[in-house]
C-alpha cells in the first residue's frame, strides 16, 4: 500500500488532492480516508464512494480507529492547528494548506510537537516546492546575483460573490474565537509574499524575517469584515525592502504575478512565464525551462520525504514569516473604503466591487517602489 494518506477537507482546495487521487498513481501511496462532516455535497463523493475510500466525519473519528503516515489538512483555516496537533500525536507526518493560522504561539506549539515526534509539517506555499523556484534560490544562496537590495511583487485578481460566498470565512478577520484574517495577502496571494521571504532565506529551509512596514490593508467590499486590498512594504533584518500589491477589488480579471528582484550583481524578473535572471555581466539564466514538479508538488514531494525519511524544504520554520507580517500589518488596522465602492457585474453574471481607477493605481504604485496610492482614490 506504501504510505497511507488522510485528508481533512475534501471541499473547495481540498478537490484538487482528491482528484489527483482519483486520477493518478501518487508514488504508490493510497488515499485510505476522507475527514470531513460534508463530504456528501462534493460533486467528487460518488467517485469517492466508488474508489472504497472511507469517510469520516472528524479526524478525531478516524484516528481513534487508524493511522497514517501523511495527514493533509486543507480543511478552513481556524481548524488547522488542532488537526494539526492531532494528527503528530496520532504518529502522522503533515502537510497543510496555508495560511497554517495566526497565533504565534499556536505556531511554536506545533514546532515543539514536530521536534518532539520527529514528524515533519509541510506547508502547501506551491512555490517553495517549484524546482525553477528552488533553482532560484541555490544561484542565490550561491552568491550568483550578489546581496539582494528590494524586491517587488504584485498580483491582482478580481473576485465576486460567488468567491466570496465559497464558506463562512471568506474575507472574515475571524470565526470560531480564531483569526483568519482571510485577505488576498493571506489566501489567494499569499505566495508572493512568501516567495520573496523564502528567496532571502539563508538556508534552502529558511526564510527573511520582516520587521517593519508602512503601507495599509484597505476594504473595498462593503459585505466582509477584514480587507481585499493591500499596498505594503516591509524591511528586513538584513535592510531589504520588500513591496507587496494585491486585490480583489479590481476592474482587472487578472494581472500578474509579475516580480523585480533586485540584487547588487544583477536582478530577477518575473514574467508570465516564470523568472528570468539577469548578471551585471550580461548573463541570462532561463528559469522557466526548468521542469517545475508535477501539478501537486506539494504532496509528492510529502511522500517521497517520508519514503526517503528527510523533511520538505517548506515547513512551519519556512513559512511563520508569512504569519508574522500578516499580525503585523493587521494590528495597524484596516482603511475602510466601502464608501467610495462600486457594485459591477462580471462575466460571470455575479456582482465584485471596485474603485474606479484602483487597479491601475496599483500598477503605478508598483511601477514606481511606492505604497503611497492617488489620494483622490483613498483619501
Amino acid at each position: 500500500m506504501g504510505v497511507k494518506v488522510l485528508l481533512c477537507g475534501m471541499g473547495g482546495y481540498g478537490e484538487n488532492y482528491v482528484k489527483e487521487y482519483l486520477e493518478r498513481d501518487v508514488l504508490g501511496s493510497t488515499l485510505v480516508a476522507i475527514a470531513d462532516p460534508f463530504a456528501s455535497r462534493s460533486p467528487l463523493y460518488e467517485k469517492v464512494m466508488e474508489k472504497g475510500i472511507a469517510v469520516y466525519s472528524s479526524p478525531e473519528e478516524f484516528f481513534a480507529q487508524e493511522k497514517v503516515d501523511l495527514t493533509i489538512i486543507s480543511s478552513p483555516i481556524h481548524t488547522h492547528y488542532p488537526y494539526v496537533m492531532l494528527a503528530l500525536e496520532h504518529g502522522s507526518n503533515v502537510l497543510t494548506e496555508k495560511p497554517v493560522c495566526f497565533n504565534l504561539s499556536q505556531i511554536e506549539e506545533m514546532e515543539k510537537k514536530s521536534r518532539e515526534t520527529g514528524l515533519f509539517v509541510a506547508v502547501g506555499y506551491q512555490l517553495c516546492f517549484s524546482r525553477d523556484v528552488l533553482a532560484l534560490k541555490k544561484d542565490i544562496l550561491d552568491g550568483l546575483y550578489g546581496k539582494a537590495r528590494r524586491f517587488k511583487t504584485i498580483r491582482l485578481m478580481r473576485r465576486n460573490d460567488i468567491y466570496y460566498s465559497r464558506s463562512s470565512w471568506a474575507g472574515a478577520l475571524d470565526i470560531c474565537g480564531e483569526k483568519v484574517y482571510d485577505s488576498p495577502f493571506t489566501n489567494a496571494c499569499a505566495h508572493q509574499y512568501q516567495n520573496m521571504v523564502f528567496l532571502l532565506g539563508k538556508e534552502m529551509d529558511g526564510s527573511g524575517e520582516s520587521v517593519s512596514f508602512e503601507g495599509g490593508l484597505y476594504r473595498v467590499r462593503p459585505n466582509i469584515t477584514n480587507c481585499d486590498t493591500a499596498a505594503l512594504k516591509f524591511v528586513t533584518t538584513e535592510g531589504v525592502e520588500l513591496y507587496y500589491y494585491s486585490s480583489h477589488a479590481v476592474d482587472e480579471a487578472k494581472v500578474g504575478p509579475f516580480s523585480i528582484l533586485e540584487f547588487e550583481n544583477g536582478y530577477v524578473e518575473e514574467t508570465d512565464k516564470g523568472f528570468i535572471g539577469h548578471t551585471e555581466d550580461g548573463k541570462t539564466i532561463d528559469y522557466t525551462s526548468i521542469y517545475k514538479g508535477e501539478r501537486l508538488e506539494k504532496l509528492w514531494e510529502s511522500i517521497r520525504c517520508i519514503e526517503e525519511k528527510r523533511t520538505p524544504v517548506c515547513t512551519l520554520k519556512t513559512a511563520k514569516e508569512h504569519t508574522r507580517a500578516v499580525i503585523m500589518a493587521q494590528e495597524k488596522g484596516v482603511v475602510d473604503l466601502t464608501g467610495k465602492g462600486e457594485a459591477r457585474i462580471d462575466d460571470k453574471d455575479s456582482t465584485y466591487y471596485t474603485i474606479p481607477g484602483l487597479g491601475k493605481a496599483l500598477q503605478e504604485a508598483y511601477d514606481s517602489w511606492t505604497v503611497e496610492l492617488d489620494h483622490n482614490l483613498i483619501g
